[in-house]
């Protein structure tokens, strides 16, 4: 049986990775090189494997067989279908929440609204520094607005949508470009509109408002990742 401590060097490791990749750090169809792995991170060959598994199983690397492991290339079409996905889920979890609105939900959203402008100022002077704090911020106040739809299977399929596309959202957030501060203004002003429409229980409102502010990021990402026209 594994022991916890080997669980947490698999876990660890897992996690030093991701954010590798997620940063692009580690490249898009980079060969991740078991034995170079295990001096840069002093860990076993078992460990390695365990962590490269896991995250093939998250969509960040893909098995070779034999040959080992790469890290996943990147897609538009894979952003754009995940993305789109994403948000008719969220919209229909919103719905089903607010059709079950209880002060403890409202409360929570704002909390959760909260906890994410806090970091969304931090990360117009230092995008790389906070942009990890900044996307699991993020997702806890989209989390939230989601929260009492009594459906744990749609709040797992959203959760496990929005993994999916994490490393292209941390690359092209993480990134200084001239549009970077334009990206964040925007964002955050549509997070305050969100969080009140979810409250005042404007459905209609604020599913058109949550569908144009999930998907708007395709453009955005697109265009900064696959050198595609930016969308207005």
């Amino acid at each position: 049986m594994k022991t916890r401590s080997s669980s947490s060097v698999v876990n660890e490791l897992a996690a030093k990775l991701r954010r590798d990749i997620a940063l692009g750090t580690l490249l898009p169809g980079a060969r991740l090189n078991i034995e170079a792995l295990k001096r840069e991170h002093k860990v076993s060959h078992p460990s390695i494997r365990e962590a490269l598994a896991l995250l093939a199983g998250e969509g960040y690397v893909s098995s070779e067989g034999n040959k080992g492991y790469r890290v996943l290339d990147s897609s538009f079409e894979d952003l754009s279908d995940a993305t789109r996905l994403r948000a008719e889920l969220e919209c229909l979890g919103l719905q089903w929440s607010a059709a079950n609105s209880t002060p403890e939900w409202r409360a929570n959203v704002v909390a959760a609204h909260h906890m994410l402008s806090e970091v969304e100022e931090d990360m117009i002077d230092d995008p790389k520094g906070f942009v990890i704090e900044w996307d699991e911020r993020n997702f806890q106040f989209h989390k939230t607005l989601i929260s009492n739809c009594n459906s744990p299977r749609l709040m797992d399929t959203v959760a496990n949508l929005y993994d999916l596309t994490r490393r292209y959202r941390l690359m092209a957030y993480s990134i200084a470009h001239k549009n970077h501060r334009d990206w964040l203004l925007k964002s955050a002003e549509e997070h305050v509109q969100l969080k009140n429409l979810a409250i005042d229980g404007d459905m209609e409102a604020a599913c058109r408002l949550l569908r144009e502010h999930t998907t708007k990021n395709v453009d955005q990402e697109g265009a900064t990742l696959f050198n595609v026209p930016m969308g207005q």
